[in-house]
């Protein structure tokens, strides 16, 4: 784990799984996939060092490339566009994806994974579901211990693994673990109810289990529960202490 500061560039090699977590407030980050950085020259202006200036400064930096509205500022019309205000939910990640789940809810299909996986797209064919298939391959690698199947293809002589989705939003990597790897037991966590509603009235059957509790409550009923693995797809960075998410997910 490292510290990532103003102006500073990380690269990783290809399918190198990582997680990022902002220790601030407010930030913004720029990244690119394939290729070389070299590529990439877009004669940025150079980013002041946190230590070169004020948090209001450098709020407005990011003010005047547009990342950032102060919330002294009005909407404007252009062309006939208004520009919607910022919405805060002052750390209640509850109503945040409550909301979300809320506003979005008519366009997803509970037969179709894709519709209800939120997370952002990844690889050169642009795929929610990818993540599932990175999160399968180290699961082989690291646990397992023997090459992944295909991508798409469901395992038949499967291992018995129990894993555990640490923020399992609508259920949908639980929902495709299911399906390529029926022979694993999969537990999930949200803390979103309008998220844990659809997970057990509007999902098919299915096998999985889903709690309405975060994750760094004790991961069952009862007593400790192990896990063969633990992932958790962008929702670790909610935790406002990672090193207290890790020792939980590790008792």
């Amino acid at each position: 784990a490292c510290v990532q500061e103003a102006g500073e560039v990380m690269y990783f090699p290809s399918k190198w799984l990582h997680s990022t977590c902002a220790l601030e407030p407010w930030s913004v980050g720029i990244g690119g996939q394939g290729g070389s950085p070299n590529v990439y020259d877009q004669g940025f202006e150079q980013l002041l060092s946190k230590h070169d200036a004020s948090e209001a400064a450098q709020k407005d930096k990011m003010e005047e490339c547009g990342v950032f509205k102060s919330e002294k500022q009005t909407p404007v019309k252009e062309d006939n566009i208004t520009e919607k205000d910022w919405k805060w939910f002052d750390g209640n990640l509850n109503e945040y994806y409550n909301k979300l789940e809320r506003d979005e809810h008519e366009k997803r299909d509970p037969n179709v994974i894709t519709s209800y996986a939120v997370h952002r797209w990844m690889g050169p064919e642009k795929k929610t579901l990818t993540h599932y298939q990175l999160v399968r391959e180290a699961i082989y690698e690291h646990v397992i211990r023997r090459f992944p199947p295909s991508a798409e293809t469901v395992a038949g002589d499967g291992v018995a693994l129990r894993v555990f989705d640490a923020g399992c939003g609508l259920g949908a990597g639980l929902m495709w673990f299911e399906q390529h790897e029926p022979s694993w037991e999969l537990v999930g966590h949200t803390i979103s109810e309008d998220q844990y509603n659809w997970i057990v009235n509007d999902l098919p059957e299915h096998r999985f289990t889903a709690y309405l509790r975060t994750y760094d409550e004790p991961l069952g009923d009862g007593g400790i529960v192990t896990f063969n693995a633990i992932y958790s797809i962008e929702a670790a960075i909610h935790s406002p202490n990672l090193k207290i998410s890790l020792t939980a997910w590790s008792k």
